[in-house]
């Protein structure tokens, strides 16, 4: 294999690596028993009365069993404001089960659910009731709720929806049923992602690209070449038994994680251009990714093997330095590997070999 075939099949690679760390994003799984607390408001208002409201805050926890059931407990505390501009108070609790409408299958911005609930309510009159002091009361709630998500843990909701409950502030009509309308907003921290496989860092949804046919002909032909580079590849390592060691051939060993090439000048640690470039590449990938790297350094002459050993060294430093002063990576991440060490048959050639390690 050529020193160019070598470079096809390595760039390939990191093509084929920001391709999966791209689609990652297409499998991601809801976060099944994702436990969360949650804090808000509640404004009501009664229809066909003369204008009854209640103003109260609530704070709760809950539980996202899987998309489609969730369940959510809150506590709730305010002011009942009666036809009389005279105040009372309401406490209780209130049990709530949602449901995804959208949003359920892949981490988007938004979310809207359904919910359903049932609470347990104490009014206090003082004496603005004749005969009642207080009141308790079931009330049953209907409502959509739209989420915006703003990172994969934190969001806030609004929630309007009706409410079914018996006339308490009606001395004579206190059994009989009425309905109203209330208007819910509140945060909610949830206290793992809400999915799973969210790439790191990024709390937004990754827009897919639209690709045409002819980009897709061309992918799919890179693939095939590069899996007919990986049998031949095999098949060298099957048939070579001795190497000769004055041949500048370099024998690879079969390896699960892409690479990269850096040419060198020969005998030298000087970088043109184009190699240059494939640095800037990696820099900015290591910017968003949080994978290290792993150099190999080769050398291009085996005589000398102090010369061999500095040379090698100065490769390393001049790929470790670009990294690290222009693109801020930390030096813990580059690490370095000799070519013995991953099996390599030949070590001579004027360059550095950069492997993408897994997290």
């Amino acid at each position: 294999m050529t020193e160019n075939d070598e470079e096809k099949f390595d760039t390939g690679s990191l093509r084929c690596l920001i391709t999966v760390g791209a689609n990652a994003q297409e499998t991601e799984t809801f976060h099944k028993y994702n436990w969360f607390v949650t804090g808000g408001v509640n404004t009501e208002a009664f229809m066909n009365t003369d204008g009854y409201v209640t103003a109260t805050g609530k704070i709760g926890a809950g539980l996202w069993i899987n998309p489609w059931a969730g369940l959510k407990l809150e506590g709730v505390a305010g002011n009942t404001h009666l036809l009389t501009d005279s105040r009372g108070q309401v406490f209780g609790g209130h049990l709530t089960y949602m449901t995804h409408l959208y949003g359920g299958k892949k981490y988007r911005p938004f979310n809207l659910n359904a919910v359903l609930g049932m609470g347990f309510y104490h009014h206090k009159f003082g004496d603005i009731l004749q005969k009642y002091s207080y009141m308790n009361i079931l009330t049953g709630n209907l409502g959509i709720q739209a989420v915006y998500n703003i990172t994969p843990k934190w969001s806030v909701y609004v929630e309007p929806g009706i409410s079914l409950q018996p006339k308490y502030y009606d001395v004579n009509d206190k059994d009989k049923l009425t309905v109203s309308a209330y208007l819910s907003a509140g945060i909610t921290y949830s206290f793992n992602n809400l999915f799973d496989n969210i790439s790191k860092g990024k709390s937004k949804e990754v827009a897919a690209k639209p690709v045409n046919s002819a980009e897709i002909d061309r992918m799919n032909q890179q693939i095939n070449d590069m899996r007919a580079q990986i049998e031949g590849l095999q098949d060298e390592l099957e048939k070579s038994k001795v190497v000769d060691a004055r041949k500048k051939v370099v024998l690879e060993p079969m390896r699960e994680m892409p690479a990269v090439n850096i040419q060198f000048d020969t005998m030298g640690d000087y970088l043109n251009e184009q190699e240059a470039a494939k640095l800037d590449d990696i820099g900015v990938w290591m910017q968003d990714h949080p994978n290290s790297i792993s150099v190999v350094p080769f050398a291009d002459s085996q005589a000398d093997v102090a010369l061999e050993k500095e040379l090698k060294q100065k490769r390393v430093d001049a790929i470790t330095k670009v990294l690290t002063e222009k693109y801020g990576i930390d030096r813990k991440r580059i690490l370095t590997a000799s070519a013995e060490e991953l099996g390599y048959v030949n070590k001579t050639q004027a360059a550095a070999m950069i492997i993408f390690m897994s997290e």
